[in-house]
C-alpha cells in the first residue's frame, strides 16, 4: 500500500537536471496534490503532500494545499483504485501529466527533456 501511495503521489513528475547530477530544488510541483476535505479528514491531510515536500518538518495535520502543484482528480481512496487498472490510470492521468509539464516546462508529451 505505502509503494501504491507513493506511485501516485510522484506519477510521471521529474526535476529538470540543471547541470550534469544536479537537479532543480525538489519544490511543490514536483508531487501530486489533492484537497478533498474528507479524504484529508481520514487520510491527516496526507494528501497536501506538496508541502511535505517544501516543508518536510511540518506535522501532517498542518499541511497545506498548494493550488500550484498539479492536482490530482479524487482522492486517495478512490486513486489507489484507479492504480491497480494501469489502463484506466494511464487514460485519466497521462494528459494532466502532459500539461504540467507543458506548463513548467515548455515540454511537448513525447520530448524527453528531463532526462537529458
Amino acid at each position: 500500500l505505502l509503494e501504491l501511495v507513493n506511485y501516485i503521489e510522484h506519477y510521471g513528475l521529474k526535476r529538470k537536471e540543471t547541470a550534469p547530477g544536479k537537479f532543480e530544488k525538489v519544490l511543490p510541483i514536483h508531487s501530486w496534490n489533492q484537497n478533498f476535505a474528507v479524504s484529508n479528514s481520514f487520510l491527516f491531510h496526507l494528501q497536501r503532500h506538496s508541502d511535505h515536500h517544501a516543508n518536510a518538518g511540518r506535522r501532517y495535520s498542518a499541511l497545506r494545499h498548494f493550488e500550484e502543484s498539479p492536482q490530482l482528480p479524487y482522492g486517495y481512496e478512490v486513486m489507489i483504485l484507479i492504480a491497480l487498472v494501469p489502463p484506466l490510470w494511464f487514460r485519466i492521468m497521462d494528459g494532466r501529466l502532459e500539461d504540467w509539464r507543458r506548463k513548467h516546462y515548455g515540454v511537448s508529451p513525447m520530448e524527453t527533456a528531463f532526462e537529458k
